[in-house]
């Protein structure tokens, strides 16, 4: 899967400058990405060259504002429902954006191609409950929102909740002790511990399935928080695509950052003259 993803990329990379960083780039305007695209060719619709050219035009829209992404997200749905092709492009959507695997991933923008097939009643999405599941949990914990709160118990025993705690940052990093990607991640976290240290981070090790013997066993630092909520994932609180998962929460438990990369947490900048993350 990774490996696919990563052929896409290069595929659209090659038709950036060499010397412009995907990031920073508008890429070809919304008409020259679909121009000549057969949507009423069934062929077509399902081939590759329609997840190619998908990739590219998530590339545009994410340089554009909400409301212009919105626009052209409906201008391809109308056109793909118009052919009975919907179902291809939502299922582009859910592979590129809300798949833990994909470069592309970002819940925001999978958000708005949901949110206009709800509105629009698009058949793919009323008769698929995995697309009504999505939108109802990827609008969990939205950056700028207050995250969810939730009960949990210490590897000591004392039980508390998140808004008990109090840090100028919270991290929660979902984890499982038996995941070696978790364990990797665990090993990055501590070596940034004088860095976290320093911005007023504290790290806070959820551990939400049901073999609590393993993580009962498990070290964990000693500066860090380690919990287990299982009402978490008993009750659907957060959008826990894959282990692990990060969140970056402010003094006030809003969401910062949203299952994001761990380079995502240490490189974060704050714009707010009060805050000490700079």
């Amino acid at each position: 899967m990774k490996i696919y993803f990563l052929h896409i990329v290069s595929l659209v990379c090659g038709l950036l400058p060499t010397n412009s960083p995907i990031a920073a780039q508008v890429l070809l305007p919304q008409y020259s990405v679909w121009e000549g695209f057969a949507f009423e060719n069934k062929q077509t619709v399902e081939s590759r060259e329609a997840e190619e050219r998908f990739a590219r035009f998530l590339l545009h829209i994410a340089q554009q504002t909400s409301a212009q992404q919105i626009e052209q997200i409906g201008e391809l749905l109308t056109k793909a429902e118009q052919n009975d092709a919907t179902a291809r492009f939502l299922t582009l959507a859910e592979k590129y954006l809300y798949d833990p695997n994909s470069p592309y991933r970002n819940d925001e923008r999978y958000l708005l191609f949901l949110q206009y097939a709800a509105t629009h009643q698009f058949a793919d999405y009323t008769t698929n409950p995995r697309y009504q599941k999505h939108y109802t949990m990827v609008q969990k914990n939205r950056v700028g929102m207050p995250a969810a709160d939730f009960p949990f118990t210490t590897q000591a025993g004392e039980e508390g909740h998140l808004y008990g705690v109090q840090s100028p940052y919270i991290l929660l990093f979902f984890h499982d002790p038996n995941c070696e990607e978790c364990q990797w991640v665990k090993q990055q976290l501590e070596s940034q511990h004088a860095h976290f240290a320093q911005k007023g981070v504290q790290v806070v090790a959820v551990y939400i399935d049901d073999e609590i013997e393993a993580w009962k066993s498990a070290s964990y630092p000693s500066a860090w928080l380690s919990v287990y909520a299982p009402e978490i994932d008993q009750q659907d609180l957060y959008d826990i695509k894959a282990l692990p998962t990060l969140y970056l929460l402010d003094t006030q438990k809003c969401v910062l950052l949203k299952d994001v990369r761990l380079e995502d947490v240490i490189n974060h900048r704050r714009t707010s003259v009060e805050s000490p993350w700079e």
